[in-house]
């Protein structure tokens, strides 16, 4: 049984990813991310350090109104024992007062054995009704630690205080305990005061660390930055960017490296652009790229293959001089180079006054075949227009034959281990030689089997020639004369050649 498609996701959940995605893919600088991971870092520190100063200020004071408050204690304990033990009332009154006249001390009372209140002056828990029970009779050891808050006189507040205990010992016998009351207000302030000040100086000093944070994080990603830049400049094509190295950390020996990666780069450039002058672009790269094989041989492919002829050339070459013969050659085949440039063809080769054109090899083109018929259709058009403008100058035109035959050939590194070069042979190629020899001046004759393909017949206005024996060739051979591309292409095809005519002229100019 086949299993239900899955429920579809809502829609809230659809935008929540794709803005969980956004923020995730959004760039964040390094020195950013550098400052805010050391930041955290540092922060966390001071947290942590300022907790502990706190915690032992803290502790400190809390220590000390301890200490204080046992040691006030023990003395009156120790001054009460004998009018407690005679139970002289007016005696523990006078002691009682002359113990809160001290300003650390709020509040005094004694306790007899069975915690009755036999004195007490100033404020108390008893008196002022913080300890609930009677107030006549209290159990001493409630009292101890015991913290409570008292009104001002003036009513603008109230203070924190705390009472401590400790009995009155006459021969190891308990004869009572006295009670004191502490003001705990100035030992709260004091621990508000040094929260305040760590706290204050933790901000300091995590403001100041953030600030030298940032600017070490610009520092050292300033080289990471001119790196990123002189990577850019490299991806566009400029190979003179140079990086300082005047550094010697890792971030320097990188730099090292990548001026000499820059440094191959160029020599790989001037390298790639004098092959190009010798070889096709796309086969100067894939030679310097390692992509072909030095190897002598080669590989059966399935290509095309133009051969573009002068008609006539050995009679017009005959009043010229070698300079001047040259300077046509080189005018007509710039045409041709720009011409199998735009339809994906390479010039294997150049024969005298023939060019050689390949379409499908090094690189597999599926679309070879109409490349190659189209590529020579873009020929003739140049041509004709450059002789049109040779014969407005008086000069003679010069007329081309075209022979285009595609098939199964062999592609790869013929010659010598010491002297190659890369072409194609096969009896395609041979035939597409004998049909530029058969055709006659501005005509471009295919073979019947090259034009029964599908992707030339519907894109490719041809009509029959004739059929005819080619030497090397025992039968006939029948062929088509191209005459243009079909309307739905050929709007495209005139854009082409008025671009290719216009960066002639550019070159030229």
């Amino acid at each position: 049984m086949a299993s239900p498609p899955p429920k579809p996701e809502p829609a809230r959940l659809v935008r929540r990813k794709g803005r969980i995605r956004r923020w995730w893919s959004f760039h964040v600088p390094i020195a950013l991310k550098l400052a805010l991971a050391i930041t955290v870092v540092v922060g966390g520190c001071i947290v942590l350090l300022a907790s502990l100063v706190i915690q032992h200020q803290h502790q400190q004071l809390r220590a000390q109104i301890d200490d204080l408050g046992h040691s006030l204690a023990a003395q009156m304990a120790r001054s009460a024992a004998e009018p407690l033990l005679a139970e002289d009332r007016l005696a523990l009154g006078v002691l009682v007062s002359s113990l809160v006249a001290d300003e650390n001390v709020l509040g005094a009372v004694v306790l007899g054995p069975e915690g009755r209140v036999l004195a007490q002056a100033g404020l108390t828990p008893l008196g002022s009704g913080a300890l609930a029970g009677s107030p006549d009779r209290v159990e001493a050891e409630r009292l101890q630690g015991f913290q409570w808050a008292a009104t001002e006189v003036d009513n603008t507040g109230q203070r924190k205080l705390v009472t401590f205990v400790s009995p009155v010992k006459i021969r190891d016998l308990v004869a009572g305990h006295v009670v004191i009351t502490l003001n705990r207000t100035p030992w709260d302030r004091a621990v508000r005061d040094s929260i305040r000040n760590v706290v204050g100086a933790s901000l300091a000093v995590l403001l100041l660390g953030t600030l030298l944070i940032i600017a070490l994080a610009r520092k050292v990603s300033q080289p990471i930055h001119e790196l990123l830049h002189a990577g850019r400049a490299l991806d566009a094509g400029t190979f003179d960017v140079r990086l300082p190295e005047f550094r010697n950390d890792e971030l320097g020996h990188l730099m090292s490296f990548f001026n000499r990666f820059a440094d191959d780069l160029k020599r790989k450039q001037a390298a790639e652009s004098a092959l190009a002058r010798y070889l096709s672009p796309r086969l100067a790269r894939e030679l310097l790229d390692g992509g072909k094989s030095e190897r002598l041989g080669g590989e059966r492919v399935e290509a095309s293959v133009i051969f573009a002829d002068i008609v006539g050339f050995t009679g017009m070459a005959e009043g010229m001089s070698p300079e001047e013969v040259a300077r046509l050659l080189n005018q007509y085949f710039g045409h041709i180079v720009r011409a199998a440039e735009a339809n994906h063809g390479i010039i294997d080769k150049y024969i005298g006054d023939c060019a050689m054109v390949l379409f499908g090899v090094p690189q597999t083109d599926p679309e070879h075949r109409f490349h190659a018929v189209a590529c020579a259709l873009t020929m003739r058009r140049l041509i004709e227009q450059e002789n049109r403008q040779r014969e407005q100058d008086g000069l003679p035109p010069v007329r081309f034959s075209f022979g285009i035959n595609s098939g199964e050939m062999l592609a790869g590194n013929m010659g010598a281990h010491e002297r190659m070069e890369f072409t194609v042979i096969g009896d395609s190629v041979n035939l597409a030689s004998r049909l530029a020899s058969a055709a006659e001046a501005n005509q471009v004759l295919i073979s019947e089997d090259l034009y029964n393909r599908p992707e030339i017949r519907e894109r490719v206005i041809a009509s029959p020639h004739r059929s005819i024996r080619l030497r090397g060739i025992s039968r006939m051979i029948r062929t088509y004369l191209v005459e243009d591309i079909k309307p739905p292409y050929r709007e495209a095809f005139e854009r082409r050649i008025e671009q290719l005519w216009w960066q002639s002229l550019r070159r030229t100019a």
